[in-house]
């Protein structure tokens, strides 16, 4: 079992619910008409299947469209979800980037202030 997460913010993005459904759509669709491919070869090929009830020969057409639809919608939405996980790592590491550029340059801008103050200090002894 992974050691548990400092992550709090669990709630799932607002626009997962039309990718899961966009998803569960396709893999309907493929599932659907491999299983219809099926039948047909199986009605000309088979005489069990042929001797099935409409009703169970319905029901597996339909297992069928159910199991892609959920296959598909599950790596849709992990695929989604993975990509809002390395969109949010690159802009924290950018937002990261830019801390450390802006700390980097008030450094410098207070070490040439400083320079700059002991030149006029110099100067100013020089003459």
């Amino acid at each position: 079992m992974p050691p548990p997460s400092s992550v709090t913010n669990i709630t799932p993005p607002e626009a997962i619910t039309p990718i899961a459904a966009q998803g569960f759509a396709s893999g309907a669709l493929r599932f659907g008409s491999i299983s219809l491919l099926t039948h047909l070869a199986l009605v000309r090929l088979n005489p069990i299947y042929r001797g099935l009830t409409v009703q169970f020969k319905v029901f597996i057409q339909l297992s069928a469209m159910t199991l892609g639809g959920c296959i598909f919608a599950e790596k849709r939405v992990s695929e989604y979800n993975d990509m809002v996980r390395r969109r949010n790592r690159a802009l924290e590491r950018s937002q990261r980037a830019w801390s450390e550029e802006r700390e980097l340059r008030e450094r410098i801008d207070q070490e040439n202030a400083a320079g700059a103050k002991a030149a006029m200090l110099a100067k100013e002894e020089g003459k």
